[in-house]
């Protein structure tokens, strides 16, 4: 009996630049295993010529003075001024090449959502608002007319006082204090 090598076919190692050209065509090279993919993939998928213009086409920034860059000005994403002054930074840093472009996506397109919900919250807290300033108007209508049956009153007693002769107006106060409960 002669022993047979086992080979997993389902674990491929893809030795070839993943690189594709505009035509559509893939590169033909072997991968460079000393190159180390900036965005932290485990294993590098591209060949030493690809690899190269891609670090020459993207250059290195520190992460801290980019987030410092793009933050500059901005306490919170909580009102549209700010996330507008967020998308004016991050495009002045794609127009310098220090941010990659689907990284540029995909802040934008976060932008986006915080502005959409931004919108959506508003439009919830309005009817709340809506209602809280009617009920103040009402308690302070309702406030002012008490206050006026109250001066009222006094100028009744005060004038029949004074003139306990004078004819007197109609007493409408029973009809107010039941219009306003």
């Amino acid at each position: 009996m002669s022993p047979k090598s086992s080979v997993s076919t389902s674990t491929t190692v893809d030795l070839y630049c993943r690189h594709i050209s505009p035509k559509g065509r893939r590169c033909h090279m072997l991968i460079d295993e000393h190159h180390r993919p900036a965005n932290g993939a485990g294993r590098p998928t591209l060949c030493a010529y690809h690899a190269a213009r891609l670090k020459a086409a993207v250059p290195v920034v520190d992460p801290e003075v980019l987030a410092a860059e793009l933050l500059a000005d901005i306490d919170s994403f909580t009102t549209a001024v700010e996330v507008n002054l967020f998308l004016g930074n991050l495009v002045r840093q794609l127009a310098r090449k220090r941010i990659a472009r689907p990284d540029a996506i995909a802040l934008a397109y976060i932008s986006q959502l915080i502005l959409t919900s931004q919108t959506a919250m508003a439009r919830e807290a309005a009817p709340e608002a809506e209602d809280d300033n009617l009920q103040r108007y009402l308690l302070e209508g309702l406030g002012r007319s008490r206050e006026a049956l109250t001066t009222e009153q006094q100028l009744r007693d005060s004038s029949s006082a004074a003139c306990p002769d004078a004819p007197r107006p109609a007493d409408h106060s029973a009809d107010r204090e039941q219009l306003a409960s």
